[in-house]
C-alpha cells in the first residue's frame, strides 16, 4: 500500500508539472500574439474595437447587469443611465486594444497620445528636490499614464499595485510597462520599496479607486451616493514621508488622446488631519467621473461593501 501511495503522488507531482508547463506555453504564446497584434496601425484596432463593442455588450452580454447596478443612482437624474452604459463599453473596446498598442508603442507616438497641460507643478517639485504622490484612478486609459508617466515629469515613476493572478503574465506585461522607466512595485511591499528609494527623487503613483477588499476595510466615504471604502495607503505614505500629493486630473480629448490636468493636494500631507488626503482626492474623482461618466470603470465591483448589491 506505501508503494503504491508513493506511485501515486509521484505521479499527481509530475501530472501537475505538466500541466504548469503547458499553461506556462500558452501564456507565453497569447502574449505574443498580442505583441504582433499590437503592430498593426491604431486605426485598424479600433475595427477590431467595433467588432468587440458588439460582441460584449449584444452577444456575451459582459457585466452588464454589474455595470448597470453600478450606475444607479450614481448619477444625477438628468443622465441617460442605459446612454451611459452602451458608451462605457465601446470605450472599455476602445480601451482594450489601445492598451494592446502600448505594449509596442514607441515613445514619440506615445508622448502624441497623452500630455500635461501644467507639467511646471513636477517640475517645480522636482527642483526642490522634493518626492510626489501621485494620484489616479480608473479612469480613461490608465495604462497609457502609466506608460508615460517617467516620461512627462522629471521624477522616476514608481507604479504601485497588486501583482496580476498569473504569475506569468504578470512579469511579461509589467517588463511592457516599466519599458520607459518605470519602476513597478507590489503594494504588499511597499514599505520597503519606498525605504529603498528614499534618497531617490520617485513619483509613486496610486491607482486608489479599487475595492480595498474585505468588509469595511480601507478608508470610509460616501462616493457617487453611496457608502464606499477607499484604499487608504496613498496618504498614509505620503504623511509618513512627508512627499506632496499631485491628483491627475485625465480627460479624453480625441479617440485614443488624453490630457491630464494636475491639482495639488497637500503640498506637506504630514500637517493635514487624518482623512484630508483621502476626502481631497474622492471630491476630485467624483467630479472627474460626473463631467464624463462613461470613462470610469463601472465594470468593477466597486461597492462589495454594501451587503446583498450585487444580488
Amino acid at each position: 500500500m506505501v508503494i503504491f501511495a508513493k506511485v501515486s503522488a509521484r505521479k499527481q507531482f509530475y501530472q501537475s508539472k505538466m500541466i504548469s508547463f503547458f499553461s506556462k506555453c500558452i501564456n507565453y504564446f497569447l502574449f505574443y500574439l498580442l505583441l504582433l497584434f499590437s503592430l498593426l496601425p491604431i486605426q485598424v484596432l479600433y475595427v477590431f474595437s467595433k467588432i468587440m463593442y458588439l460582441l460584449l455588450y449584444y452577444v456575451f452580454n459582459y457585466r452588464k447587469k454589474v455595470v448597470e447596478k453600478n450606475l444607479e443612482g450614481s448619477l444625477p437624474d438628468t443622465v441617460n443611465l442605459h446612454q451611459v452604459s452602451k458608451q462605457f463599453f465601446m470605450f472599455l473596446s476602445d480601451m482594450f486594444f489601445e492598451t494592446i498598442k502600448c505594449l509596442t508603442i514607441g515613445k514619440k507616438n506615445l508622448l502624441n497620445r497623452i500630455s500635461c497641460d501644467n507639467p511646471e507643478i513636477m517640475e517645480n517639485y522636482a527642483k526642490d528636490q522634493r518626492s510626489v504622490i501621485f494620484m489616479s484612478a480608473h479612469y480613461g486609459n490608465w495604462e497609457i499614464l502609466i506608460y508615460a508617466l517617467n516620461l512627462l515629469f522629471p521624477h522616476l515613476a514608481v507604479g504601485v499595485g497588486k501583482p496580476l493572478s498569473n504569475q506569468v503574465l504578470n512579469v511579461l506585461i509589467n517588463n511592457k510597462r516599466s519599458k520607459t522607466g518605470m519602476k513597478i512595485i507590489n503594494a504588499d511591499n511597499i514599505k520597503e520599496e519606498f525605504a529603498k528609494d528614499k534618497d531617490r527623487l520617485t513619483a509613486s503613483l496610486f491607482l486608489a479607486d479599487q475595492y480595498p477588499g474585505g468588509a469595511k476595510k480601507g478608508f470610509p466615504r460616501t462616493f457617487l451616493n453611496k457608502e464606499t471604502y477607499f484604499m487608504y495607503g496613498a496618504e498614509k505614505y505620503a504623511k509618513e514621508y512627508d512627499f506632496p500629493v499631485v491628483y491627475a486630473d485625465m480627460e479624453r480629448v480625441g479617440k485614443g488622446r488624453y490630457k491630464i490636468h494636475l491639482i495639488r493636494i497637500a503640498d506637506h500631507p504630514k500637517d493635514t488631519e487624518y482623512g484630508f488626503v483621502m476626502n481631497s482626492y474622492i471630491e476630485c474623482l467624483e467630479k472627474t467621473i460626473l463631467r464624463a461618466p462613461q470613462y470610469w470603470l463601472w465594470s468593477h465591483k466597486r461597492w462589495k461593501n454594501l451587503e446583498g448589491f450585487y444580488k
